[in-house]
């Protein structure tokens, strides 16, 4: 049984509050970690050209979150959830047309392969002229939409907290706060928040990918 909810609510971030978090948490993660070391990030650009990002935790889940010219298209894979179609004992297609089921076409025709539409435990999508979220719905199982939104920070002292416990250093607040307020670091800021990092392939990363 599907319910569509159209509804936007404080819950959800808008569009623009949305890349500017993702902006953020992907500058970090490119001066934690270096190019080499990039399959470490939780958030990462998909390429220069596009607003376009990917979220990856390392065991298994993933999101994907593209903004378009019409709006924006939230993909997301919970592999322990139970509408995980490739751990279910019997494949169900229709999961897939009633959860895809109104998203517009271009949101879809994103992926090029057919099998990456099924990494799919949830999906939703904001219309720029509606102004609200959609999303198909599984009543009773949100398909792991809570526990994936939950990896996007809220503000400093949230990624601050993540980080401590993910990359078991001390952080610098102060430096992280100045990341979220929309100010360029300074490669001796960079230094002084990850020591081990090229300060100075890390800005010119963070320059090509336009963030």
């Amino acid at each position: 049984m599907k319910q569509d909810i159209i509804a936007i609510t404080t819950k959800y971030l808008s569009p623009k509050e949305l890349a500017y978090r993702l902006r953020c948490m992907a500058v970090l993660d490119i001066i934690m970690n270096s190019e080499e070391d990039a399959w470490l990030r939780l958030v990462q650009k998909y390429s220069s050209e596009k607003e376009a990002y990917q979220i990856r935790n390392g065991s298994g889940d993933e999101m994907d979150i593209f903004f378009e010219e019409n709006g924006v298209f939230i993909r997301g894979f919970d592999h322990e959830n139970n509408l995980n179609q490739f751990a279910s004992d019997a494949w169900d297609e229709s999961f897939f047309a009633d959860t895809y089921a109104g998203v517009p076409k271009n949101f879809l025709d994103i992926y090029k392969e057919e099998e990456q539409k099924f990494y799919m435990t949830f999906c939703m999508w904001y219309n720029y002229q509606e102004t609200c979220w959609k999303q198909n719905i599984t009543v009773g199982n949100d398909g792991g939409k809570d526990y994936l939104l939950d990896f996007i920070c809220d503000d400093a002292e949230a990624w601050v907290e993540w980080a401590k416990d993910y990359y078991e250093v001390k952080i610098d607040f102060h430096i992280v706060e100045k990341v979220f307020k929309g100010s360029r670091l300074t490669e001796e800021e960079i230094r002084q928040l990850n020591p081990k990092r090229d300060a100075k392939a890390a800005l010119e990363e963070i320059l090509a990918n336009h963030l």
